[in-house]
């Protein structure tokens, strides 16, 4: 039985696809690594055929015309072979010891009536020139070791907050909800990460570092001058994430899913605004179009927003409170060594 499909969306990664697909296989038999060839150009396609033939009945690849990484996202939930799925970025890489430990965590809840919702596991940001250069961890607010649930869970402060390398999800809970990431759109994984959370009930943390994502490429699309281009992709994503579910949906779930889904919208808003601001005029409009959406999608939410402490920020007037918000937004990068 496969326990764990691991997706590695892949474009043009022909210089560092193999070092990113060896950090997987330790895992042995009961993974199931899917390499999606998404319309490369270079050597991607024959390095993920060579990796497959490497390790037959463990690796497998599929080749599509260019449809982005969600398209490779979308593959993965659609042919999942293990129960449960974790993507990986081809630049990054997965703890060997880690990942062990989580097989053996999915491997106790594989019976029907025990399966996991969501598991979460910290993480590590990678530079060329020092690895492990900064490490976020869950364990304030979620306790190793045991089934969770929203209840049991601790309130997440504002600034915690998932992201999609710290999360394995289970593959049936994906389908049944019928998540399907927009194609040729850059930054989706927020709506990977947000869209799924009321449909999980039984939550289980791995305290331990299990994926090392790379930073420091000057053509990464979290780098500030990338994302800026690709600003209507930015506002594009924060609004889908906001209409997802009206407010009137969000205060049926528990408390503290609740808190922390508004946070999540929030934090969304705070990071959007601020790279609109640094865009200049064409970005100022974006903003208030993206503000006059969500009032028009729901005014309950809007109000909520616009009273959430990261949402205040984002409105704060003038110049001066444009400069602050983003020397904010910056000085949360720097903090981080991003």
């Amino acid at each position: 039985m496969k326990l764990l499909t691991i997706v590695v969306p892949s474009y043009n990664s022909a210089a560092y696809l193999e070092r990113c697909v060896r950090s997987l296989t330790c895992g042995g038999d009961e993974l199931d690594i899917l390499i999606v060839d998404d319309g490369s150009t270079d050597e991607t396609g024959a390095i993920a055929d060579r990796l497959s033939a490497e390790y037959p009945g463990i690796i497998r690849v599929i080749h599509q015309e260019n449809g982005g990484h969600g398209e490779g996202l979308n593959q993965g939930i659609r042919t999942a072979k293990g129960l449960y799925l974790k993507t990986v970025d081809s630049d990054d890489r997965l703890d060997g010891e880690a990942l062990k430990k989580l097989l053996d965590i999915l491997r106790d809840h594989s019976a029907p009536e025990d399966q996991l919702d969501l598991v979460v596991n910290d993480y590590v940001y990678d530079r060329e020139e020092e690895p492990c250069c900064f490490k976020v961890r869950y364990n304030t607010v979620m306790k190793p070791g045991r089934v969770l649930s929203w209840d049991t869970v601790r309130s997440f402060p504002i600034w915690k907050q998932f992201m999609i390398h710290s999360l394995t999800y289970r593959v049936q809970m994906l389908r049944d909800m019928g998540l399907e990431l927009p194609k040729h759109t850059f930054y989706e994984d927020n709506l990977y990460i947000y869209r799924p959370l009321p449909f999980t009930k039984r939550l289980y943390y791995l305290d331990q570092p299990l994926y090392g994502y790379f930073i420091g490429r000057e053509d990464q699309s979290v780098n500030d001058s990338v994302i800026i281009r690709r600003l209507d992709q930015v506002t594009r994503i924060a609004a889908d994430m906001i209409t997802s579910y009206p407010m009137s949906y969000l205060k049926t779930l528990p408390r503290k899913l609740k808190n922390y889904m508004l946070n999540n919208l929030a934090g969304q808003l705070f990071t959007t605004a601020s790279l609109q601001y640094m865009s200049g005029e064409k970005g100022l409009e974006m903003n208030r179009t993206m503000w006059m959406d969500i009032r028009r999608f729901d005014p309950e939410l809007y109000s909520a927003l616009r009273h959430h402490m990261l949402g205040m920020f984002t409105v704060l007037p003038g110049r001066a409170g444009r400069g602050l918000l983003v020397w904010s937004y910056k000085f949360g990068r720097r903090m981080i060594k991003f």
